[in-house]
């Protein structure tokens, strides 16, 4: 069954029109001599799109659909790329993806240029969208309103319930408009569009379209593997990094998030990883506001920067490469940080206890700690086995040996020798055991012969 078709216009430039941009759902609008743009909501009919063409009351503006037979590219009279050399450099980084030949045309009376990509064959919009913006990325060229904008845009991600479409833009050389070709010595020359479509299927036939379909097929791929960007949100967790980062220190304890901060952000945005990244936490953390005044792990920053560059190193990624994220790494991180809590409340008990200053009551001993060790309150409640009077209490040891430890330590080196024959008797002052070779006198009862 054959779909129905609108008609199209009587005329064969109106023909010629339609055919190129078929695409008039949400097309857009406004007066010749200024306002907003505004969009249809209902398609724009074939004869309805030329009759306004032909205005000199209305300019009028269409959108892109699944695909399409040209690109284009917009240069603001304002723009850096708004010369010569800009314009031979946004055409040289056309050439890489194989578009070889294009039509410049001023857009309107305020100057700018419209740059058309006509093709022979149709492309996939968003393959062609993605094309354009890694092409001119990878010559360094700013792709961005006012400076350089694509035709098609790399439009948001929709869910299934929305529709979200491409960027709407200007018909070219519509009367009134200021719009008109561009000479070799971009010169403004003809309005006529006669000469436009000749143009434009001359340049159409000379396209490499081999080299496009690749760089097409590369540019999805590269974009696919941007997913923080279909999100919208890379923008905002790098400034809320750097806002963190330039803050520095403002009180104490505030060691382990500043480095997680600047660990991140190194190995996300910076591409860093292993030991240039631990370097780079370290003098990134030497030179924060409050180093001095509020970070009480002055000695453990190398440690610690080393640390936190094993961590992000394998739970974070460069922004635009492949995910790749080793889970095992986060339990060995906090394995380190439980120990280093450990160990400080440890060494802070022992030398309150040595000090005689250990508190009796849970409240004012947990108060002691959380200054003294530098922890929280839950990290305490944590070991409570360290501090807690009920499960844990402190004997400090004197330097002095006392006796019983000396008697101790001499038992422990007879019961290395074997044991002698003979008689044993026990003698003072400690009443221990011993062998007597030849007994005293008077210790067997007189008269008797002795019986062991």
């Amino acid at each position: 069954m054959k779909i129905l078709e609108d008609p199209l216009p009587e005329n064969l430039l109106g023909i010629r029109i339609c055919t190129i941009f078929p695409y008039r759902w949400r097309s857009i609008e406004r007066p010749t001599q200024g306002g907003d743009w505004s969009t249809n909501p209902y398609p724009l009919r074939p004869r309805s799109l030329w009759q306004r063409w032909k205005s000199a009351e209305t300019v009028v503006g269409v959108r892109f659909g699944t695909n399409t037979t040209y690109g284009l590219i917009d240069i603001d009279a304002g723009s850096d790329y708004h010369s010569e050399q800009g314009l031979e450099d946004i055409k040289a980084a056309l050439e890489t993806i194989g578009i070889v030949r294009t039509v410049l045309i001023r857009s309107s009376w305020s100057g700018g240029w419209h740059l058309y990509c006509p093709l022979a064959d149709p492309v996939s919009t968003f393959g062609l969208a993605c094309a354009f913006q890694h092409a001119f990325e990878a010559q360094g060229l700013s792709v961005c309103p006012g400076q350089l904008e694509t035709f098609p845009n790399i439009k948001a991600y929709a869910r299934p319930w929305e529709i979200t479409e491409y960027n709407g833009h200007r018909l070219p050389l519509q009367p009134g408009t200021g719009s008109c070709m561009i000479d070799h010595n971009l010169q403004p020359t003809s309005g006529n569009l006669e000469r436009f479509l000749w143009a434009w299927d001359c340049a159409a036939k000379l396209q490499d379209a081999d080299a496009l379909s690749v760089a097409i097929t590369q540019g999805r791929e590269a974009q696919s593997k941007r997913k923080q960007r279909r999100y919208g949100k890379v923008d905002q967790w790098r400034d809320d990094l750097r806002l963190e980062i330039e803050s520095g220190w403002t009180g104490p304890g505030q060691t382990n998030a500043l480095l997680r901060a600047i660990a991140t952000y190194g190995r996300v945005f910076e591409g860093l990883a292993d030991d240039e990244l631990a370097i780079y936490i370290e003098q990134m953390a030497y030179a924060r506001p409050g180093y001095l005044e509020y970070c009480n792990h002055q000695p453990q920053i190398p440690k610690k920067s080393k640390a936190w560059s094993r961590w992000a190193t394998r739970f974070y990624w460069p922004l635009g490469t492949p995910p790749q994220r080793d889970s095992s790494v986060t339990s060995s991180i906090n394995d380190e940080r439980r120990d280093d809590a450990r160990r400080r409340i440890q060494q802070a008990v022992n030398r309150l206890a040595q000090l005689g200053e250990l508190a009796g009551t849970v409240s004012h001993r947990l108060a002691q700690l959380c200054k003294l060790a530098q922890t929280s309150a839950q990290t305490l409640y944590k070991n409570l086995d360290l501090w807690h009077p009920d499960r844990w209490c402190v004997i400090p040891q004197p330097e002095a040996v006392s006796p019983i430890k000396e008697t101790c330590n001499e038992l422990q080196g007879d019961l290395l020798k074997p044991l002698p024959d003979g008689p044993l008797h026990t003698l003072p002052p400690l009443l221990r055991c011993r062998a007597v070779t030849n007994p005293p006198k008077n210790l067997l009862p007189r008269g008797g012969e002795g019986v062991i």
